[in-house]
């Protein structure tokens, strides 16, 4: 299996006790001596090697060094007297190898070294190869290439905590492994002793961990499956500067690049969206410490989020939304106080996390978007959520959520969408909440909150959205939603409100879907709600309620309203006709269960979808079905698709 290497042997220089003679008295005077020494030199090396040759554990390379390089104690006197780096010289030994190819050790040197790097004393069980010339790629050490590169990779195994894979041949750290020390023998091989390569070689790895981890041959753009090092641009793992395996991808919201670096060969963003990918992100993820955006929505990625994501201090967006991962969202790691300080962007819906939200998320000072719909967390909302300054969406719909909602959640005043639908939050809603007056979108939906609605909900001018249905919420509904112009959708239905229906709603000139069924609204039915000040309203729903009176006679003069439910309440009066060019949109109109009488004039029956030119009504209810007893129905109608008694 795959091991950290390292390199023991390192050069011995002697020096004499004594004065060394010149150059030219020295050949004269020991030449003699330096023929009997290379000769006892060239026996233990052939008498060595063959013993060590067998020997795999972890001391080979600091055994051979001390066995050939230091002297015995016989000759520490002769070494005394002579210039062992002069001596070497003379004898032209420069290089010393021990093949792994052969079984026999050979008792000649070779000629010279080579341009490739030779392989150190390692802790495997292949003989090492020793030179007293280090090479380029030795970096004044006899380490080579290979070596230098696994010792990194095990640097890295350690700093991220996957040390164990490093031996298994199916993980991905051990493909990447073998994949990066190939490139030691490229045409261009790859530098592993520059300062300002060995971080870029990191992330090199790195990048080669997540190909292999995320099911790289099977990804919709970047795919390399021969591991093809003669690739083009745009492919991974290419034999090209991995500054150049991301393509730009274009879509139905612009173009963007899979994968940027910097000036420096740095990795900045990873965009894998959409891609394909299946499987873990690895912990290797931690070696890009100068990525700003991970973003990999719309995948098959599994497991957890790494621990090791908090080593990328830079990191703003880390987006994974819609994949099938798993594990605690906020591990303490990056979201502590040495973790992700600058994120600003957290966007993990869709998937199955677990865990609580952490009082520690308040030291997110900057995030903008906290996005975790969808999910499994469960616990409560932490007043820490207050520090957040800066929040402009948070989501947690479709999760565990209990507990009540903070008031300090009011100090978020640039907070312009909240959705929790879907929880277990109870209590009520703060007054401190309509603090935040940039709220556009407010989801409520699906909770357990009990009280009233604020009359300060009229404060919130830019709202578009108000979702606060299927909940115990009581009282009566504040007019004040009359002021509230670019209000869209309002749904309040399923809960126990009172009251009649504020006149103010003929001032909400944006609304289109009006729900307040399953109330206990009383009342009339204010003729401003189908005036022509509310031109875009489509649906409206007031089903299920106690309201009383009859039907507006200008209810045909909302242009472009699909839906009218007024079934189930206490209505009286006959239902009015319609003008020629009236209700031309209308697809459903519910009027049974009521008190009405009378006959539904033919105006109505000329926009049934089964007439000629006929309009789209479809579904048509009233109360026309004869007693049970006998006797005349209510509602005499000749085109309803459905009467009731």
């Amino acid at each position: 299996g795959l091991r950290r290497k390292r390199s023991t042997a390192s050069s011995h220089q002697y020096k004499s006790s004594r004065q060394t003679p010149s150059l030219k008295l020295q050949q004269q005077k020991n030449q003699e001596e330096q023929q009997s020494l290379a000769a006892n030199i060239n026996r233990r090396l052939t008498e060595e090697t063959a013993t060590t040759t067998s020997n795999s554990n972890s001391n080979t390379g600091e055994d051979l060094a001390r066995r050939f390089f230091l002297p015995s104690s016989h000759q520490q006197q002769e070494l005394d007297d002579i210039d062992m780096r002069q001596l070497i010289l003379e004898l032209n030994l420069e290089s010393m190898s021990i093949l792994p190819e052969t079984k026999e050790p050979t008792n000649k040197p070779t000629p010279k070294p080579t341009n490739r790097p030779t392989v150190s004393p390692t802790m495997s069980t292949f003989p090492p190869s020793i030179s007293s010339a280090p090479t380029l790629t030795d970096c004044n050490n006899p380490g080579t290439c290979e070596n230098r590169l696994l010792e990194q990779i095990f640097d890295i195994s350690v700093r991220v905590g996957t040390t164990e894979a490093l031996d298994d041949p199916n993980s991905p750290q051990y493909k990447a492994s073998e994949w990066i020390t190939e490139e030691c023998d490229a045409t261009v091989p790859i530098d592993p002793c520059s300062e300002s390569q060995i971080l870029l070689n990191e992330q090199r790895y790195a990048l080669a961990v997540m190909y292999f981890s995320l099911d790289g041959s099977g990804w919709n753009s970047g795919s390399n499956p021969s591991l093809d090092a003669g690739a083009g641009e745009g492919t991974w793992l290419s034999g090209l500067n991995y500054c150049d395996w991301g393509v730009e991808i274009s879509g139905t919201n612009g173009s963007y690049e899979q994968l940027v670096c910097d000036e420096f060969g740095n990795v900045l963003n990873l965009n894998l969206q959409s891609n394909n990918m299946a499987g873990p992100i690895p912990p290797e993820i931690g070696v890009l410490v100068y990525m700003s955006s991970y973003i990999s929505f719309f995948n098959a990625q599994t497991g957890p989020i790494p621990t090791s994501l908090g080593l990328i201090s830079p990191l703003e967006t880390f987006d994974v939304e819609s994949n099938n991962m798993d594990g605690n969202l906020f591990q303490p790691e990056y979201c502590g106080p040495d973790g992700l300080t600058e994120v600003v962007n957290f966007r993990a819906s869709l998937n199955n996390f677990r865990g609580n939200i952490p009082t520690e998320i308040g030291q997110w000072t900057k995030l903008q978007n906290l996005w975790f719909a969808d999910n499994e967390v469960t616990g409560t909302i932490p007043s820490e959520v207050g520090n957040l300054v800066d929040m402009n969406a948070f989501l947690f719909y479709k999760n565990q959520i209990a507990g009540t909602i903070p008031a300090d959640i009011g100090n978020l005043d640039k907070l312009t969408w909240i959705d929790m639908e879907d929880n277990k939050i109870v209590g009520t809603i703060p007054d401190e909440f309509y603090s935040n007056l940039e709220l556009e979108e407010v989801i409520f939906k699906n909770n357990s909150l009990s009280g009233t609605i604020s009359t300060k909900v009229g404060d919130l001018s830019k709202l578009v959205t108000f979702w606060a249905s299927f909940n115990e919420l009581s009282g009566g509904i504040p007019t004040e939603f009359g002021n509230c112009l670019n209000l869209d959708e309002l749904e309040l239905q399923n809960n126990g409100l009172d009251g009649p229906l504020p006149n103010e709603f003929g001032n909400m000139e944006s609304i289109e879907f009006l729900s307040l069924e399953n109330n206990e609204l009383t009342g009339t039915i204010p003729s401003r709600l189908f005036g022509v000040n509310l031109i875009g309203l489509r649906i409206l729903y007031l089903n299920d309620n106690k309201l009383t009176g009859p039907v507006p006679e200008n209810y045909g003069q909302s242009p472009r309203l699909k839906d009218l439910w007024l079934n189930d309440n206490q209505l009286t009066g006959t239902l009015p006709l319609i003008a020629e060019g009236e209700f031309l949109f209308l697809e459903e109109l519910l009027i049974n269960n009521n008190d009405m009488t009378g006959e539904v004039d033919d105006s109505l029956c000329l926009i049934r979808n089964d007439t000629i030119p006929g309009g789209n009504l479809g579904v048509f209810h009233a109360d026309c079905q004869p007693p049970s007893g006998g006797g005349s129905p209510q509602i005499v109608c000749s085109c309803c698709t459905a009467c009731f008694v």
